[in-house]
């Protein structure tokens, strides 16, 4: 029986836990939960941060916990409600990765499957996400197609993709003589990559398309992200502290610079980024909102940088000014409310010399 506190909250009991494995070996745990209906909405399901989260909010198999909502993202547990009562379990803390069995290692509040080349279930999303249209677009390098190499031609990571023949690639099932010429093309082409492009495919944690773009302009270079500091990452706008520490991680851990030396080694080149050292936008950071007259959010985004400015996603006091169309809704608001500068689409060509 679930409970209705304010708007997109609830309380329900919480069922079971799995434990969910991702392409960079980190386990999330998944709460399975009585359903609790959110305006028309049945939830059966909501997120448990890491086994530090599950410790920190006191929750057990049989307890009630306070669940919130937002938008249309899956809810997350946000405490236990009440103190412990008769019937209730203890979460188990996995010892072994569910996959592949590997025991797990804890790093901070995460648990880790370090079975990087041979738990499949995670070298093979690793593989496909590494081949993404946002990351190294590699044409031709579906998930299916990622499995099929790992079970039949030993690739376990991405620079082993690298090392592939035609005669590699036809020998799989569904390839014939141009769809492999076509994928070896794509590998090839895809060595000569940007730097943001690179950035997000080699998965950096809570690392995405746009933060990845930052990074590059930020920093310019491979070794100027890999060595920034968690002051220089949290100056940028829009990374926090949890982002910050995700980039630090990832490039003090040995297992992914040695993944990276890898890809360097068979030929990847990505691009030094321009930065934000020129350009009539130099310095500044700009907030696209609402619908405009002939560009799309991403076309407007682009072109602020390619003015040297930061595209950023909310408004605060540092925002320079903030680029207003069609229902723009409560971002324009804000900026009102801060007295930051909005201007139209017609004005930002004109900055940006278009």
């Amino acid at each position: 029986m679930a409970y209705k506190f304010e708007a997109e909250e609830s309380v329900t009991t919480l069922r079971r836990v799995t434990w969910e494995l991702g392409r960079t070996g980190k386990l999330t745990p998944l709460a399975h939960l009585d359903p609790v209906d959110f305006y028309g909405v049945t939830v059966r399901k909501a997120t448990l941060n890491n086994w530090g989260d599950i410790q920190r909010k006191r929750v057990a198999i049989g307890a009630p916990v306070w669940i919130r909502r937002s938008n249309d993202v899956i809810p997350e547990i946000m405490g236990r409600v009440g103190e412990p009562g008769e019937g209730e379990q203890p979460i188990e803390k996995p010892e072994v990765c569910p996959a592949c069995g590997e025991a797990l290692q804890e790093r901070g509040a995460h648990l880790f499957c370090m079975n990087r080349r041979s738990c499949r279930t995670q070298a093979v999303a690793r593989i496909s996400h590494f081949a993404g249209r946002d990351a190294m677009d590699i044409e031709g390098l579906s998930e299916k197609t990622a499995g099929q190499l790992y079970d039949q031609m030993n690739v376990r990571d991405p620079a082993d993709l690298y090392h592939l023949t035609e005669s590699d690639v036809l020998s799989l099932d569904g390839f014939k003589e141009k769809k492999a010429a076509n994928l070896m093309a794509a590998l090839e082409k895809s060595k000569d990559c940007t730097l943001d492009a690179f950035l997000f495919a080699v998965g950096i944690p809570n690392v995405g398309r746009k933060t990845a773009r930052d990074l590059a302009a930020a920093f310019g270079t491979l070794e100027g992200v890999a060595s920034a500091s968690q002051e220089e990452l949290t100056a940028l706008p829009d990374v926090g502290d949890i982002v910050a520490q995700s980039v630090t991680e990832f490039f003090s851990f040995e297992e992914n610079r040695r993944m990276i030396d890898r890809l360097l080694q068979v030929g990847v080149k990505p691009r030094s980024a321009a930065g934000r050292g020129a350009g009539s936008l130099s310095g500044l950071t700009v907030v696209v909102t609402g619908t405009l007259p002939t560009l799309s959010r991403r076309e407007a985004e682009d072109l602020i940088r390619a003015c040297g400015g930061t595209a950023a996603s909310s408004v605060s006091k540092k925002t320079a000014f903030v680029v207003a169309g069609e229902a723009a809704g409560s971002k324009l608001t804000k900026a009102q409310s801060l007295g930051v500068e909005v201007i139209d689409e017609a004005e930002l060509k004109r900055r940006c010399g278009v």
